[in-house]
């Protein structure tokens, strides 16, 4: 498992243990879900959770950097 998979996988976790504690406050199944669903939403909104691997960005060839400017 790479290290963005352990990141994740941590804030997941992190994410279902604060709903837990806010729904078992709450005693109620309804705001645990929705607290869950809240806070992983904002974290991949953050980009916290990162769904796909960032791509790196285009190199311009060297053909066009050499290219004379008139």
């Amino acid at each position: 498992m790479g290290a963005r998979q352990r990141l994740n996988s941590m804030y997941l976790i992190g994410i279902l243990v604060i709903a837990a504690i806010i729904g078992s406050g709450a005693n109620s199944w309804a705001v645990f879900l929705v607290v869950a669903g809240v806070l992983l939403a904002a974290s991949i909104h953050g980009g916290d959770i990162r769904v796909s691997p960032k791509l790196p960005p285009q190199h311009k060839s060297r053909k066009n950097s050499r290219r004379r400017k008139y």
